[in-house]
C-alpha cells in the first residue's frame, strides 16, 4: 500500500535515537516505548515520522501492540537489514575507511523493505524484528553482532544516522539482559536512554551496569564521544502508597533533598538516592536531586498489562495521576526536549513557555511587547532557580504596572464602570483587610483558600492600581510563607500575561515604550 511508504523527505535538522533498556520486565518496557511513539507522532508539530525499531530478535513483540504491523508480515525487518550488510562486508578488499564503507553498504539498502506505517492517523513507523518464517531462529543465532561490529566499526553509528535523517524520532527497543546486541544499542546507538527497572534488585544492578558501560565507552572512544541522556523509569508492582514510597525512599531516613544520610543511620537505601548517586558520577556532578522528576514518573507494571497503545483503557486512564498514559507523558516533559532529569518540573514548563514565546516574537506581526518579553525570558533561563526567575519577572511585573497605571489614569479617568458581577472597591478592601489580618494571625490555611479566591479578581484590569498591588503582594507572600514554589510561579505568570493584555487594550495596538 501507498501509505506504508515513506514519503518524508529528508528533514533539515537530524532527529533523534533514544533506547529504551531494562534488565528485565521487557514487556513493560516494550509498552512504554510503544506509547511513547504514539503519543510523540501525535504531536501537532511532529513533520517528520516517527519510527519504532524491534531490536529485541530473541523475544519481539512490538508488531503486537498495532493491528497494521500485520499488514507487513511478509516484509523484512531487522534482522534482513543486517544480514544484508553482513554480505555486503563479506571479503572486503576496499581500502575505504570505516565510515566510508559504512555509508557506501547502508546507502545501497532500500529503507522501505524493511519499515511498515503502523497507524493511518499518524506519522508512525515500525522496523519489525525481521520475517517471522521456519528460518527466523536460526538466522538470529547465526547473527553475529561483534563481527558484525569488527568488519566495521562505524557501521552502527552510521545506521543511527541514517534513520534520524528521516525521523524526530527513533526509539529503540532493546533486548533485555547483558549482551552484545545490548551493548549495541546502549553505548553505540542512542542519544538518550529510558531504563526501565523494576522492584527487583537484580533490575536495578543491572540497569547501573548498562549505563556506566555505555558512558565509559563514550568517554574513552574518540569516535564516540557524543553526550548520552539517561532517564530512568521506576515501574512498582501495582501495591500500596506506603509500599512504593519505601521502595523509593528505603528504610533510612532521608534528611534534605539531594543528600546523603547522616553516618550512623541505618535501613537500606532507596531507588531514588542510588540514581542519583550513579548520575552524578557518571555526568562528573558534586549531587543531583531527582524529586521533582521522580514524584512525577512511575510505570505501574499491572497498570500498563496488555494495554494498546491510543485504545479506551489509554484514554480511560488519561486523568489518571498514576496511570500509565499520565506516566508517559510526565516522561515526554523531560525527554522530548532533552532536559536533565534532575531539573525541576516548574523549571522545565517555564523554559517550554519561553520557547513558545520566542516563536511567536519570531512572527514580524507579533507586538513589540511580546518581542521585549521574549528577551526578557531569555535572560531569566539563565537562572538555576525558578523562584529566581519568578523574582524577576515581578521586576518587569512592575515596569508593566507603572505603565498600566499611568494608561489608566490618562484613558480611562476614575470613573471607569465595574463589569456585572465584580466586587466594589470597597468589598475588595474589605476582603484583602481579612487576607492580612489571616497573614499577621499565622492562618495558613484560611489565607491560602482565601489568596486563591481572590487570584483571578485582583488581576482584572478594571481593578485600581493600588488595590492590584496591595492584593498581588499579600497573594504572593501567602504562597512563599508556605513554600509553594509552583503556586508563585504561576500566579507571577498569570499577573504578567493580564498585564500584557491591559497594556496592549489601553494603548490601542500602539507600541508600549518600557524604561
Amino acid at each position: 500500500m501507498e501509505t506504508n511508504r515513506i514519503t518524508a523527505v529528508p528533514a533539515g535538522q537530524a532527529g533523534e535515537v533514544t533506547t529504551f533498556y531494562s534488565y528485565d520486565s521487557a514487556p513493560v518496557r516494550s509498552l512504554a516505548l510503544a506509547h511513547a511513539a504514539w503519543l510523540l507522532a501525535g504531536r501537532a508539530h511532529a513533520k517528520t515520522p516517527v519510527l519504532m525499531i524491534d531490536w529485541d530478535l530473541e523475544a519481539p513483540g512490538l508488531h503486537h501492540y498495532f493491528s497494521r504491523a500485520d499488514e507487513g508480515v511478509d516484509a523484512g525487518g531487522l534482522l534482513e537489514l543486517f544480514e544484508s550488510c553482513r554480505e555486503q562486508l563479506k571479503g572486503n578488499t576496499s581500502n575505504d575507511d570505516a565510515e566510508t564503507l559504512a555509508a557506501r553498504v547502508l546507502d545501497t539498502l532500500d529503507w522501505d523493505d524493511y519499515i511498515v506505517r503502523v497507524d493511518d492517523s499518524r506519522p508512525l513507523y515500525l522496523m519489525r524484528a525481521g520475517r517471522f518464517d521456519d528460518s527466523y531462529g536460526e538466522r538470529v543465532d547465526r547473527l553475529d553482532w561483534d563481527a558484525l561490529f569488527c568488519a566495521c566499526p562505524a557501521l552502527f553509528r552510521t545506521f543511527a544516522a541514517r534513520v534520524a535523517r528521516r525521523f524526530a524520532r527513533v526509539l529503540i527497543d532493546c533486548r533485555s539482559g547483558r549482551s552484545a546486541a545490548a551493548s549495541v544499542c546502549t553505548a553505540l546507538l542512542p542519544d538518550k536512554i529510558v531504563g526501565v527497572f523494576t522492584p527487583d534488585a537484580r533490575s536495578l544492578d543491572g540497569l547501573q551496569g548498562v549505563v556506566a558501560r555505555a558512558l565509559d565507552y563514550r568517554c574513552s572512544h574518540e569516535d564516540e564521544q557524543r553526550p548520552l541522556l539517561v532517564y530512568p523509569l521506576p515501574c512498582p508492582v501495582d501495591g500500596t502508597g506506603e509500599g512504593r514510597l519505601r521502595w523509593r525512599f528505603g528504610d533510612a531516613p532521608r534528611s534534605q533533598p539531594g543528600q546523603p544520610g547522616q553516618p550512623g543511620q541505618s535501613g537500606q537505601a532507596g531507588y531514588q538516592a542510588r540514581l542519583e548517586r550513579m548520575l552524578a558520577e557518571c555526568y562528573g556532578l558534586s549531587s543531583v536531586v531527582l524529586d521533582s522528576y521522580l514524584d512525577e514518573v512511575q510505570l505501574p507494571q499491572a497498570a500498563v498489562s496488555g494495554m494498546a497503545p491510543g485504545g479506551s483503557r489509554a484514554q480511560a486512564g488519561e486523568h489518571d495521576r498514576l496511570g500509565p498514559q499520565r506516566a508517559v507523558e510526565a516522561l515526554l516533559e523531560w525527554l522530548e526536549p532533552g532536559h536533565f532529569p534532575w531539573r525541576p518540573l516548574p523549571e522545565v514548563r517555564l523554559v517550554q513557555a519561553v520557547e513558545s514565546l520566542r516563536e511567536r516574537a519570531a512572527d514580524p506581526q507579533a507586538p513589540s511587547l511580546v518581542r521585549e518579553l521574549a528577551r526578557l525570558a531569555q535572560l531569566y533561563l539563565g537562572q538555576q532557580s525558578e523562584l529566581e526567575a519568578a523574582r524577576r519577572i515581578e521586576q518587569h511585573v512592575i515596569a508593566l504596572e507603572q505603565g498600566l497605571h499611568a494608561m489608566e489614569e490618562g484613558k480611562r479617568g476614575h470613573g471607569a464602570p465595574r463589569r456585572t458581577g465584580e466586587p466594589s472597591p470597597d468589598a475588595l478592601d474589605d476582603k484583602l483587610s481579612r487576607l492580612q489580618e489571616l497573614i499577621d494571625s499565622r492562618s495558613p490555611r484560611e489565607a491560602r483558600a482565601l489568596a486563591d479566591s481572590l487570584r483571578s479578581t485582583i488581576l482584572r484590569p478594571s481593578v485600581a492600581h493600588p488595590l492590584r498591588r496591595r492584593g498581588a503582594a499579600m497573594i504572593k507572600q501567602v504562597y512563599l510563607q508556605e513554600g509553594d514554589k509552583d503556586a508563585l510561579l504561576a500566579f507571577t505568570l498569570d499577573e504578567v500575561s493580564s498585564l500584557e493584555g491591559a497594556l496592549i487594550q489601553a494603548a490601542e495596538g500602539r507600541p508600549l515604550v518600557t524604561g
